[in-house]
């Protein structure tokens, strides 16, 4: 028996209408499938992605805030805000960054050890002092020179190069180098310009360099009031670094040499662990230091071809000859006696430290440090008589 919902067509249309719903039978008896309600793509949330686009912004402000910021305003920033200057033409040195590894294999420190020290580099080390015998007497009769002044606090290093003799008095205490500091960076200037002389584009001391405002200083020297785009030659800026103690050259210079951390590598693979510079010049908080017996080993292989040749030996002595100060170790010597010097000022430390030539064939080493309350005027009194001292000791030296 046929059912009759099929056989009523009305029947049909008013029940099964919405063919969404379910299938129906058509009026030939023919069951229609129900239509397929089209899928609506509905919006996919893109809070996951947003997440984790967020966290790495993230990341990468912390790394930039705890390694670039402090890096950038240690090495670029805090000498443009000394010198009062904002650069404009800075050069940033991306080396470093691309290839990382790239100081730990060329002497680079960690806390004052080397690391993987090439063999060709060590042989660079300059040679240590050694002091054959001491000379008692001249000692003595230096602390009881320093005895008068109990608020003073001075350090010597004294060597004669025919005998050997010398003598110490806290010659391994740091001290602040002030404008000594200068002897070591214009040695490195001269190790620069000898290790490059091979190159494709050698650095010369005859090569010129514009004076710009980010190396304008205050302090010592006349560079400082000259106009920017003025150029100079290496050899000129090194001269009144050491002649003028100019503060404005020393960083020209220093810049040349890769700045503070190119001169404490240096100074590092030429087996100094004391001499380093933590502010550019001026540096009146007296944050660069050094020590009496490293300056005067400086000074002692001036001469050791090792170190540097006989051209720039020769210039070097030429420089150190030129210092114009000569109100420290050299005013209470006789007239005409030669000393390569150079001095250091600052409020809590002068000193001097140069090789000396008496007028009878000796030759020495002195290095005197005197540390200081504020400017105190005495330091060089002190620093004048100890000199007299030691050369009449020397020149009648057996």
């Amino acid at each position: 028996m046929s059912n009759p919902l099929r056989k009523s067509s009305s029947y049909q249309r008013k029940i099964y209408s919405d063919p969404y719903r379910k299938g129906y039978y058509s009026y030939a008896d023919t069951y229609v499938s129900p239509i397929k309600k089209p899928k609506i793509k509905k919006y996919k949330s893109k809070k996951k992605k947003s997440f984790i686009a967020a966290l790495f912004a993230l990341l990468l402000l912390c790394a930039w805030s705890f390694y670039v910021c402090p890096y950038v305003f240690e090495h670029y920033f805090r000498p443009l805000f000394l010198n009062r200057f904002l650069n404009r033409n800075i050069k940033i040195d991306i080396e470093p960054y691309v290839y990382p590894t790239r100081d730990y294999f060329k002497n680079s420190f960690l806390i004052d050890k080397n690391l993987l020290v090439s063999k060709a580099e060590k042989s660079k080390e300059i040679t240590d002092i050694q002091v054959v015998s001491e000379l008692t007497d001249t000692k003595n009769k230096l602390i009881t020179l320093f005895q008068k002044y109990p608020y003073l606090q001075p350090s010597v290093f004294v060597w004669e190069y025919s005998t050997g003799a010398g003598l110490e008095i806290n010659s391994d205490e740091v001290y602040p180098s002030a404008s000594i500091i200068k002897v070591p960076i214009a040695f490195e200037l001269m190790r620069l310009v000898e290790r490059t002389a091979d190159a494709q584009k050698p650095i010369e001391l005859t090569d010129k360099r514009a004076f710009s405002e980010e190396f304008r200083t205050l302090g010592s020297g006349n560079l400082q009031y000259t106009k920017a785009g003025n150029i100079y030659s290496l050899d000129y800026l090194a001269n009144i670094m050491i002649a003028d103690s100019d503060n404005s050259a020393t960083n020209m210079i220093l810049y040349e040499i890769g700045g503070m951390d190119g001169f404490n590598r240096a100074m590092r693979n030429l087996g100094l662990k004391v001499t380093s510079m933590g502010q550019w010049l001026p540096d009146l908080e007296g944050e660069n230091k050094l020590t009496a017996r490293e300056i005067s080993k400086v000074l002692y292989n001036i001469d050791n071809p090792n170190y540097v040749n006989v051209k720039y030996k020769n210039i070097l002595k030429e420089y150190l000859g030129n210092t114009k100060n000569v109100h420290l170790l050299k005013e209470k010597l006789p007239k005409d006696t030669m000393v390569l010097h150079k001095t250091g000022d600052i409020a809590s430390m002068l000193g001097d430290t140069g090789i000396v030539y008496t007028d009878n064939g000796k030759k020495y080493i002195v290095t005197i440090l005197v540390k200081r309350p504020a400017n105190n005027w005495s330091a060089r009194t002190l620093i004048q008589d100890a000199s007299l001292i030691i050369y009449n000791d020397i020149k009648n030296l057996l």
